[in-house]
């Protein structure tokens, strides 16, 4: 067993990597430290609007509650003049631009992660960001060829907290979706894995520290305790 390994933790970790056979991950927060950027590309375009966002707030209500442009609309009673769907177009233009620079980079444990799980499990990403975007960062880290499956924003009709993306997921790895772990770190995906009927991991990041994550199946504090219950498992 790993040093300070929980053996409550262990055993849920284990029967949730024997009982299902793929493992679905979101991206943004989870697999690469990207959410700073798509607050900075958020940003960037309200302020053209004469607004500007809290960080801390964007970080509750957009990244985990998946509230979005609305949600800071309405809480703000903001009258900026211009259509959130122009808003929504020109955040992605930023966002793209961050994407292919080089700028976002994977957390270091993601690489260490996927393959230890490559060789027992299917893996697929599934995700709120666009595809072309996921797969500028992984070619950036020269991660590309570890995530054959992967499901952007175009990969379904409806967006987290809404179940589709995982569902296409389990469609796409030819597995019902009872047997797909999914991987996740906001709320909006917890409660989009609960519907697909999938059991769902939460990985803690510097962001979501305050979040109630209760009715996941395991919250664990970090990917570096991920991969040492993963070890653990494995001796």
């Amino acid at each position: 067993m790993a040093p300070h390994s929980d053996p409550k933790k262990l055993d849920q970790l284990r029967s949730l990597f024997n009982r299902c056979a793929c493992v679905v991950f979101d991206f943004d927060g989870l697999l690469a430290d990207s959410e700073p950027f798509h607050y900075r590309a958020y940003n960037e375009v309200f302020e053209r609007y004469g607004h500007t966002l809290d960080p801390e707030e964007y970080w509750v209500e957009w990244t985990s509650k998946g509230k979005g442009i609305a949600g800071e609309i309405e809480r703000h009673d903001l009258d900026l003049g211009v259509d959130p769907v122009k808003i929504r177009q020109q955040k992605f233009e930023v966002y793209s631009r961050f994407c292919a620079s080089g700028d976002i980079k994977l957390f270091p444990e993601t690489l260490a992660l996927a393959k230890s799980l490559v060789a027992t499990h299917k893996l697929a990403i599934a995700s709120g960001s666009w595809t072309k975007d996921i797969r500028s960062i992984l070619k950036n880290a020269d991660a590309l060829s570890h995530f054959p499956v992967i499901l952007g924003k175009e990969s379904a009709p409806r967006e987290k907290p809404h179940p589709d993306i995982f569902l296409k997921a389990a469609e796409t790895l030819q597995h019902p979706p009872e047997s797909c772990l999914v991987m996740e770190d906001a709320l909006k995906g917890l409660q989009a894995a609960k519907d697909a009927g999938m059991p769902c991991l939460i990985v803690k990041n510097r962001l979501n520290q305050n979040i109630d994550f209760s009715d996941a199946d395991l919250v664990l504090s970090s990917l570096a305790e991920l991969i040492s219950l993963r070890e653990a498992i494995g001796s």
